[in-house]
């Protein structure tokens, strides 16, 4: 008797596992014969901003604004401040239809130390990694789909972060390391910058000491090659082929900011090029022409054709109409959006929007402190059934698994129509 039952166990067992297998691939191939049909797809274009302002006696709490870009009327445009954040905002990252925020609070010690997931379809904080107190994570870079490097400045660190998992499964150190904070990666590696600076609280100022570029092999998360630049190297982004350019702002007093280009096939120093200004905020388009925040000394827009290695305009020719700028990214229509913070009670944040021909296009009137932006296409994700940012077979598997059931609020139930069925398989297997 206990025989039959367990063999009846095992082959229930069984033909469950065929019969969601059976169905994965029946709707795959469905898809297949009908995509003409499901053919149309809703895209919506967003910047995601971030209004890093948190004052308490203001009653201002940091957050996200989320701006439609293809509705024309400005005003209607902006979701103001629809996800409060809190505490220090540091960096944005957008995967999938998840924003990735690191933050951090160095007045109090609540553990909020960590990165907040948001969903940028339900508008709404689904998930968070936390940090270990004190570390102060600042940029993120994606390595795969599923891995992620963070740099946290207060402990000299680069974390490892798994994005299945939610966790940080790798803390990578090394002697080169000293207030990591930028980061970018290209061909396989990874490179962060350290500006390598202290307080001096007898002094009143900062003290600068040997700033540099780490090179990190993303396969085995093993520090390769520490690159020596000049004073407080800070930002850093790549042309997407062989070259990185690191920004340094130099002491904001004597000593100028420069761009420091590194052939990613040797790791050396192709020349280092003095901005003569203390540059800010950097940006780099599909022509590899880098645009650069010139300092208060010389406000407005600098822009250096990188694989020619000269200036388009310099520090006496700047687009001065485009000055004041934090945070800078181009969107795949060549377009250049630059957040302008407002760090007053006065809420007068702005978004510009810089066409090619460096003529404003738009300006979107935002909120407290909007210093960070960052696009994303977005598809609607219901079919995300896991929540992980995608959509690709581990949800086929779970309405796979859901199959044939009824009622409100099952997971596999993409289309909200009440039933599992093939019409949730179809619509998972279209939007892989």
């Amino acid at each position: 008797m206990n025989t039959n039952f367990s063999f009846w166990r095992r082959f229930s067992r069984i033909s469950n596992l065929k019969l969601h297998l059976l169905l994965c691939i029946s709707a795959m191939l469905f898809t297949c014969l009908v995509s003409p049909v499901f053919s149309q797809t809703e895209v919506d274009n967003l910047a995601v901003v971030v209004n890093a302002l948190d004052k308490d006696e203001w009653e201002i709490t940091s957050s996200l604004s989320i701006i439609d870009l293809d509705e024309p009327n400005l005003k209607r445009a902006i979701d103001d401040e629809v996800v409060a954040i809190g505490d220090v905002p540091s960096g944005i990252l957008i995967h999938g239809h998840l924003a990735y925020i690191t933050r951090f609070d160095w007045l109090s010690d609540a553990l909020n130390d960590g990165i907040l997931i948001v969903n940028l379809e339900q508008r709404e904080i689904i998930g968070y990694i936390p940090f270990e107190l004190g570390a102060y994570p600042q940029q993120m870079a994606l390595v795969n789909p599923s891995k992620m490097y963070v740099t946290c400045d207060n402990v000299h660190q680069v974390h490892v972060v798994n994005l299945d998992s939610r966790k940080v499964t790798k803390v990578i150190t090394d002697l080169s390391f000293n207030r990591t904070s930028g980061i970018t990666i290209l061909n396989g590696k990874a490179y962060v910058t350290n500006p390598a600076w202290e307080w001096d609280a007898v002094a009143g100022k900062s003290i600068y000491y040997q700033s540099s570029v780490t090179v990190i092999d993303t396969q085995t998360d093993t520090v390769l090659k520490s690159i020596p630049t000049p004073i407080n190297t800070t930002g850093i982004v790549n042309d997407g082929d062989s070259t990185v350019i690191a920004r340094t702002t130099g002491d904001y007093n004597t000593v100028s900011g420069s761009l420091v280009l590194i052939d990613t096939t040797t790791d050396e120093i192709i020349t280092t090029v003095n901005t003569r200004t203390t540059p800010g905020a950097i940006a780099i388009n599909s022509q590899k022409h880098l645009f650069i925040q010139g300092g208060w000394q010389h406000p407005g827009l600098l822009i250096y054709d990188v694989p020619n290695q000269e200036w388009i305009r310099d520090r006496n020719d700047t687009l001065t109409e485009f000055a004041g700028g934090s945070g800078m990214v181009f969107g795949p229509d060549g377009n250049l959006y630059i957040a302008k913070p407002d760090w007053t009670q006065s809420g007068l944040s702005t978004l510009l929007v810089m066409a090619p021909d460096e003529t404003l296009l738009k300006t979107y009137d935002l909120g407290y402190g909007t210093d960070k932006v960052a696009l994303v296409q977005l598809i609607p994700r219901n079919e995300d059934a896991n929540n992980d940012g995608f959509v690709d077979i581990k949800d086929l598997v779970i309405v796979s698994r859901d199959f044939g059931q009824r009622g409100p609020g099952i997971t596999g139930d993409v289309n909200r129509d009440g039933v599992v069925n093939i019409l949730d398989l179809i619509l998972v297997s279209r939007h892989f």
